[in-house]
């Protein structure tokens, strides 16, 4: 069993997603999204960003390594009669299923990060995307004062000491790194460039509410 699928499969990361959705769908807007745009959201979750994006009218891929969170995202978009989306079961680090040069945007919003070879990542991303095309990453920031940086910060504290060979995945959101890894999979460094945007969660709930959802979704 692949550690990293066993650990996704384990939580249920549905329930924070439901947080993420306004953010999403505002995130995808910025994306020039047009009809028949071929689109891989990859570590896309139950899609949080790829059934946006199908709404605008791309033909969207979602590829995700937890088999449950791919069900969940094929049952949401057949429920929203969504038949230019579909999910399904994929390694960020070794999308050995996909052909080379299969899509005009590639997608990973705090997805592909968690990914434990983040060269591999990098290489995969470079080479499904076709000639012309765009990679857009979201990738949480080391040391940022937010949520979600905070509670990565917290938890490692009480984490066992990582295996030896282990990458942070907060390393995706050191610019120097993401240079470096793109670079390698061969894309100019003066094509790599970078923005500091606010991801909004949002919760009808109390704070000790959202607690109790951050402590079933383990995968955080």
């Amino acid at each position: 069993m692949n550690p990293n699928k066993a650990l996704w499969e384990k939580g249920d990361f549905t329930r924070l997603a439901e947080t993420m959705r306004e953010s999403g769908a505002a995130l995808v807007e910025s994306f020039s999204i047009r009809k028949g745009l071929k689109v891989l959201d990859l570590g896309c979750g139950d899609g949080t960003t790829a059934l946006p994006a199908a709404r605008l009218g791309a033909d969207v891929l979602g590829a995700d390594i937890a088999r449950n969170l791919v069900a969940a995202g094929n049952k949401r978009a057949e429920k929203e009669g969504l038949t230019n989306c579909r999910f399904q079961e994929g390694d960020a680090c070794k999308l050995q299923e996909l052909m080379d040069h299969s899509f005009d945007l590639v997608v990973s919003i705090f997805g592909a990060m968690f990914a434990p070879q983040p060269l591999d990542v990098a290489r995969e991303m470079v080479r499904v995307t076709r000639p012309g095309g765009r990679i857009i990453m979201g990738n949480w920031i080391p040391n940022d004062p937010t949520l979600v940086a905070q509670i990565l910060t917290i938890s490692s504290a009480y984490t066992p000491t990582p295996p030896e060979g282990f990458i942070s995945p907060m390393t995706w959101g050191i610019e120097g790194k993401v240079v470096e890894r793109f670079s390698g999979a061969g894309v100019p460094a003066e094509q790599i460039s970078f923005a500091r945007e606010t991801f909004t969660f949002t919760s009808p709930g109390t704070p000790s509410e959202y607690l109790a959802v951050l402590r079933v979704t383990v995968t955080l």
